[in-house]
């Protein structure tokens, strides 16, 4: 399976999952309540680059994973600054991607099997684990679809096109989904 995790030994690592997802569970509904400030923004950004410091991960972790977000980032930033105040604007854009990087570092530090496993304990359906397995790794499978389909362009001389870039990742994902698919059914797995 792939997966976001990066082995490690740090106090992040050796938290158990169940602690991790509460946590950040907490964490997101703190960030909801806490006053929109600038202040605010600041501490909210500066506890994220500490928990980042706590798993053992460089500071280029967060780098990246901010980077692979940068379009979502004007998405959400530019019609906050056009139409909020700055600092509110700052402040829930801090907010929505210092939810997202939060959600990344249980990803980065947690296996996907713990994760599938607390919820099979959770919920007893087998099923609705195996639901939660395939959507964190869609993720980093479709980050990796698209990384290749990057390179494959550069390596041909063409210019990248966002239009054909993002038409060939769907049918390389559909392809992808209806393969595994198959895979599953020819399993016995019925969902």
């Amino acid at each position: 399976m792939i997966s976001l995790y990066r082995a490690g030994d740090s106090l992040m690592h050796r938290v158990p999952v169940n602690w991790k997802l509460l946590a950040l569970a907490v964490s997101l509904a703190l960030i909801s309540f806490v006053p929109k400030s600038l202040t605010s923004s600041l501490i909210i950004a500066g506890s994220v680059i500490v928990l980042f410091a706590l798993a053992g991960l460089k500071p280029f972790a967060i780098l990246n994973q901010l980077w692979q977000m940068k379009l979502l980032i004007l998405l959400v930033l530019v019609p906050q600054l056009i139409f909020a105040e700055w600092e509110r604007g700052a402040y829930n854009t801090v907010a929505v991607f210092s939810g997202i990087l939060l959600a990344a570092l249980v990803s980065l530090t947690t296996k996907t099997t713990e994760i599938v496993e607390l919820i099979k304990r959770i919920t007893r359906s087998q099923n609705f684990a195996l639901l939660i397995a395939l959507s964190i790794n869609s993720i980093a499978l479709v980050i990796g679809f698209s990384k290749n389909i990057s390179e494959a362009g550069l390596a041909r001389g063409v210019k990248p096109n966002p239009i054909r870039q993002i038409v060939t990742l769907f049918v390389v994902s559909l392809r992808y989904a209806d393969d595994y698919a198959e895979a599953l059914a020819a399993r016995g797995v019925v969902v």
